[in-house]
């Protein structure tokens, strides 16, 4: 599918199509897409598989094998072994039935990594690669993360010997951009006829499969002279006044957050019957731009969020019973990241859920005016 500037992106695959429900159109269009990739994996086999009939049938007639053939062998045997494994990758995708952890990871790294790694076969390829990223981070899956990312640089590395990789954060929405631009190098002259740009190859299509299981969307630009890939991450840890959330819980200027701009609008619900705590933590949420609500039971709490899901529930401990515990659950099964904030009557309580976790973070009463202002950043970041 063509977007506006001439992208094609992740549209539905006929591969996670349920072939079942009804439509006469859809096991149709299924068969087109499995046929289209079984000639594709067809393809991709024939040149490696050809070099191994080419060496055996040399080593049968000499009874030698030169280091020129040897590497000729191993080259093949890794194309081979490239192809299947993407095949199997984008099967195991394709059925859609994948348990994903969502973790904070630093994208910056891990793309690194991957370069690093293709360092000794991009020097023998003579590729040439240019890098510059940012400090990103985002919260995905890490085996899909690793996966998206290998399957993104061994798609722009089949264009040309000219790589050009940045990641940097879009200024709206704030999303992490990942951009591989891939060309011939200027002492290759330009493109060659068999241009990647020509056909279809498992690259791409596995990067879809794992865009589409993550979250995330793929596009792509592609010409006889150059490729573009791009990758944009929709839950990108984003910058609060110059500090990360993790950077906020390791102490700072309070007041700094309370104006933290990203914040304001957000809702918080506090359930309480204290009106001393109440109007505490109101006059903190406000001075934060933030919109207060409060009800005086679980039970109230569980009507109200029937109505609207504010962005933060805070609870006085005296109050917490199981229908607080079965509304924790109900809501975590629609966000899995939605805050919770348990206020302690017991004196210097400060116990912080880290970001994945079944936990909830839990503060003293008696460090409110101190404590709840970065308290509010590190647990809003997980959902703005």
């Amino acid at each position: 599918m063509q977007s506006p500037k001439g992208f094609s992106n992740t549209a539905p695959s006929a591969l996670s199509t349920e072939k079942s429900s009804g439509t006469d159109a859809a096991a149709p269009a299924a068969e087109r897409t499995d046929y289209v990739i079984a000639g594709i994996i067809g393809a991709q086999l024939s040149e490696p598989l050809s070099i191994m009939q080419h060496v055996v049938q040399e080593f049968t007639r000499t009874r030698k094998i030169s280091r020129t053939q040897m590497h000729q062998l191993q080259v093949a045997i890794e194309t081979a072994r490239t192809v299947a494994k993407q095949s199997q990758q984008i099967a195991r995708l394709a059925g859609g039935r994948l348990r994903q952890s969502h973790e904070r990871l630093s994208l910056d790294a891990v793309i690194n990594q991957a370069l690093d790694q293709r360092t000794e076969a991009f020097q023998a390829r003579g590729v040439e690669l240019y890098r510059n990223l940012k400090q990103v981070e985002v919260i995905v899956d890490p085996g899909l993360l690793s996966s998206l990312v290998d399957a993104a640089i061994d798609w722009a590395a089949e264009f040309g010997r000219r790589l050009v990789i940045s990641l940097d954060i879009k200024n709206w929405p704030e999303h992490g951009i990942f951009i591989l631009k891939a060309s011939e190098s200027v002492a290759e002259g330009g493109a060659t006829a068999d241009s990647a740009a020509e056909h279809e190859n498992l690259s791409w299509h596995l990067l879809t499969q794992i865009g589409k299981a993550m979250g995330v969307s793929v596009d792509r630009v592609a010409s006889r002279d150059e490729g573009i890939l791009m990758i944009e991450f929709p839950r990108t840890v984003k910058q609060l006044e110059g500090l990360t959330a993790v950077e906020v819980d390791g102490g700072g200027d309070s007041a700094m957050h309370s104006e933290s701009r990203p914040l304001a609008g957000h809702r918080i619900l506090i359930i309480s019957m204290d009106d001393a705590l109440k109007t505490t933590i109101k006059m903190i949420c406000r001075q934060m731009s933030l919109i207060v609500d409060s009800v005086p039971s679980t039970l109230q709490a569980v009507r109200f969020c029937e109505m609207d899901i504010p962005h933060m529930i805070i609870i006085d401990e005296r109050l917490r019973d199981e229908h607080f515990d079965e509304l924790r659950r109900d809501l975590h099964k629609i966000d899995p990241n939605l805050p919770f904030l348990e206020i302690a009557d017991a004196s210097n309580t400060l116990e912080m859920a880290s970001w994945m976790s079944n936990s909830m973070t839990r503060v003293s009463r008696d460090a409110l005016r101190s404590q709840l202002p970065s308290i509010m950043v590190f647990e809003l970041a997980k959902v703005i």
